[in-house]
């Protein structure tokens, strides 16, 4: 005799390699805790204003309540982070969870923190060297965030971060947006190189595109 049977797998992985399209937008009213998954848009380093361009693969990720009422988190692990931003030469096992705080009422990032370390080559004139830089990225959609126009430092281009200046060019924030998962959080990156050299950048890292996770129907064939 032979026995159908089909399986239905819950893919908790990544199940896209250029974004999520066709899953549904992450529901922050939905309290379960879960895995869920975000894509990031990667603005180059010479435009880090660019919006909603070209968006990193997904990156795994947890939903579950946040600290109060009315609050949730999404917790994007370190290893995932390392991924996304390899080709800023992250230094392995150095980063933090990057931890999203949510309002899921108003959709409003409350705080969305990550820290850690990159080996970067530094320009000191005579000669350059590779050292390790600390860096602590704090973001939220509650205050304005900028840039000034860009100026080379130790050998790399920087863009300053800036509040409502004259000279300053203002990324706008957009909290999360129900219907597509999109979200913009602004705010900077403050880096630390070895031997005291410190400064503090725009942050082109609070954009992104929040969704669930889909459940996809497998047919594992006949059994004998």
């Amino acid at each position: 005799m032979r026995a159908i049977a089909v399986a239905v797998v819950w893919i908790t992985g990544l199940v896209t390699s250029t974004g999520p399209v066709g899953a549904d937008p992450l529901d922050l009213h939905d309290a379960r805790a879960r895995p869920v998954q975000v894509v990031f848009e990667l603005s180059p380093p010479e435009a880090p204003g660019r919006l909603d361009s070209h968006y990193s693969d997904p990156a795994r990720a947890w939903f579950e309540h946040g600290p109060e009422p009315g609050q949730a988190t999404v917790r994007i692990t370190s290893f995932s982070m390392e991924e996304v931003l390899v080709r800023h030469q992250p230094i392995p096992g150095s980063f933090s969870d990057f931890v999203w705080l949510f309002d899921v009422h108003t959709g409003h990032v409350l705080s969305a923190n990550v820290t850690g370390k990159f080996r970067k080559e530094v320009d000191w004139g005579l000669f350059s060297t590779h050292v390790e830089t600390d860096t602590e990225t704090r973001l939220s959609t509650r205050g304005r965030a900028g840039y000034r126009a860009p100026r080379t430092r130790l050998g790399h281009l920087v863009f300053e971060f800036c509040i409502d200046e004259s000279e300053c060019t203002n990324v706008p924030p957009r909290p999360y947006d129900f219907f597509t998962g999109y979200v913009n959080a602004v705010g900077s990156i403050h880096a630390r190189v070895v031997g005291g050299v410190r400064t503090t950048t725009f942050s082109p890292l609070g954009e992104a595109i929040l969704s669930e996770l889909e459940a996809v129907a497998i047919d594992v064939g006949s059994l004998d």
